[in-house]
């Protein structure tokens, strides 16, 4: 996502990290708003599938080819 410059003011005023547009980004839910934008809004709903999915990938990890991007397998790590 690319960000203005107006944006990228704003949001360090409010006190936004990078990682909090980027979960809001990718993981919001999103709702039409006027003028042809869209806002992405945090939910409880998506806190919970969040914390979800967090606990699934605990112990869990893929390769992948750094050449090309193609994940090459997944698999789960033994308890440590």
């Amino acid at each position: 996502m690319e960000i203005s410059q107006h944006a990228s003011i704003r949001s360090r005023q409010r006190g936004f990290q990078d990682l909090d547009l980027f979960l809001l980004e990718h993981f919001g839910v999103p709702f039409k708003r006027p003028g042809n934008v869209i806002e992405y809004r945090w939910t409880q709903k998506a806190s919970k599938q969040l914390i979800q999915a967090l606990h699934r990938v605990d112990h869990k990890a893929i390769l992948v080819d750094e050449i090309d991007g193609i994940m090459v397998t997944a698999y789960n790590l033994n308890n440590r």
